[in-house]
């Protein structure tokens, strides 16, 4: 383990992408001091807000209900931006290292995930000034066993059905929708599994000594996560048992647009054909289910609507558009050989990126048997979206020098993705917010829409300069995009 973390010490300070991406590194860390900032103020005031709230209610009671809630929708964003450690363990798996003590590595560094560090922010305040004051020490400490144990179980079932999903897509699916079924029916009152899990809490508060269950819950989630690693090391080998002839996807109706219709086709068989970008769509389509449990109260004053709206309709271009160009890195040198402008190139990408957010809004347009307004809001946002994300992404990319090898189906090569590859979300959000926090200062909610929708509008208005800029940024930036490709 010493000798893991040391290798993964010199990695990061070694390579070539540490001095380059040091701006990002300095605005991801003052994001995430931020959110631990406010995570721990929730944390401290959260019986105060809870007593106001629910006056009729224990606080303790609704912050564990609340609890429940918290881990369902932290399933949901693990699956989403956790990953396991950005090691290529497979270079191991050749040397002198016990096999078994190498896959316990990347479960035991995730337990110092940042999902984790913001619940344990949150939890420790509430815990020594509401739940030590009210309830002995060993109720206490029984308290504390459940609710935290609780997290490092959903981190590791995380990890577990997102590795799953790499590798079988309907079982991930199916499990991924159990989830968020599970959070719908809470969110909408139709099941009260939160009650339940209070009960439970509750129960074993009285009696202390079931303060082993969740501790021993958690080592089996663990044995079981660490024996899919392990069972799964070899993957080439596993997949190389069998070869079945696969069935190749064409877009023939494309070549009738011309040059622009045939670098269309190629781009859309380029996603298709290859594992990482296919898992990568895959993934896209779970977020259109995201409205289940936004939608449940609607309330036109909550941001949370613009939030579920941006997802639903964005997701394809947040998972494809962070490998814009890093998703070329394996043959990006012949592809600056070709006969092609490099604004051509990006407009290709521009009119899948929108095609799939037009298509993402269609499937969710059903959302209108919840209530009819929310079509025309999701309209709104996807108009915004259309104008602002593709370019945004785009720009981004000419900044990301770490190769995105899609060719390799290594279960445990995270090489080329990390936390810097969601720095486009914090504006894609954060504009939103700052719009929708004025108009509702203002006492007009509705405007937040209208603005977002006049920005769409201008952004798609005015495509052809946005593309000139991404373009001219491109030409600059592309020695060092190719040098960068080369190192891995």
């Amino acid at each position: 383990m010493k000798i893991l973390l040391h290798h993964l010490f010199k990695q990061r300070v070694r390579s070539v992408f540490w001095k380059k991406s040091i701006a990002s590194s300095i605005l991801i860390s003052i994001f995430s001091l931020y959110f631990l900032v406010a995570f721990g103020m929730m944390g401290t005031f959260a019986h105060k807000i809870i007593a106001d709230t629910f006056p009729n209610k224990s606080v303790l009671e609704m912050f564990t209900r609340f609890v429940f809630s918290y881990y369902l929708v932290d399933f949901v964003l693990r699956f989403k931006f956790q990953t396991i450690t950005s090691f290529d363990l497979q270079h191991y798996l050749f040397l002198p290292f016990s096999k078994k003590k190498l896959f316990h590595f990347p479960l035991i560094t995730s337990l110092f995930s940042y999902f984790n560090i913001l619940a344990f922010v949150i939890l420790i305040p509430y815990f020594f000034i509401a739940v030590v004051k009210e309830n002995s020490p060993l109720q206490s400490l029984v308290w504390f066993s459940y609710i935290y144990g609780g997290i490092g179980i959903v981190n590791f079932l995380s990890l577990a059905v997102k590795f799953i999903f790499t590798k079988k897509g309907l079982v991930g699916i199916l499990l991924f929708a159990f989830v968020l079924t599970l959070l719908t029916l809470e969110n909408r009152g139709v099941l009260s599994l939160s009650s339940g899990f209070y009960s439970l809490v509750h129960f074993a508060m009285l009696h202390p000594w079931m303060i082993v269950f969740p501790w021993v819950l958690l080592i089996i989630v663990y044995r079981l996560t660490y024996q899919l690693f392990l069972k799964n090391r070899y993957d080439e080998a596993l997949f190389s048992k069998k070869s079945k002839a696969k069935r190749l996807i064409s877009f023939q109706f494309l070549e009738k647009y011309g040059n622009l219709g045939h670098l269309i086709m190629l781009e859309l068989k380029f996603m298709l054909r290859n594992k990482k970008t296919r898992t990568m769509l895959y993934s896209s389509a779970f977020f259109i289910f995201y409205g289940l449990f936004f939608y449940g109260d609607f309330d036109i004053t909550k941001f949370k609507l613009i939030f579920a709206g941006v997802f639903i309709c964005s997701s394809f271009v947040m998972n494809i558009g962070q490998i814009a160009l890093s998703g070329y890195s394996s043959h990006f040198d012949g592809l600056m050989t070709l006969a092609i402008p490099v604004k051509t190139l990006f407009r290709v990408k521009y009119i899948i990126y929108a095609s799939a957010m037009v298509l993402a809004y269609l499937l969710s347009t059903p959302y209108y048997f919840l209530d009819a307004r929310i079509p025309l809001l999701n309209l709104a946002i996807l108009i915004y979206a259309l104008g602002i994300f593709p370019y945004l992404f785009f720009y981004v990319a000419n900044f990301k020098y770490q190769p995105f090898d899609i060719t390799q189906n290594k279960r445990f090569d995270m090489s080329g993705f990390n936390i810097r590859n969601f720095i486009p979300l914090i504006p894609v959000l954060l504009i939103p917010f700052c719009i929708h926090g004025i108009c509702f200062l203002l006492g007009n909610v509705l405007f937040t829409y209208y603005i977002l929708a006049g920005l769409g509008i201008l952004g798609i208005a005015t495509n052809s300069y946005w593309l000139g800029v991404i373009t001219r940024k491109f030409h600059e930036q592309k020695y060092k995009l190719a040098e960068g490709f080369r190192s891995s």
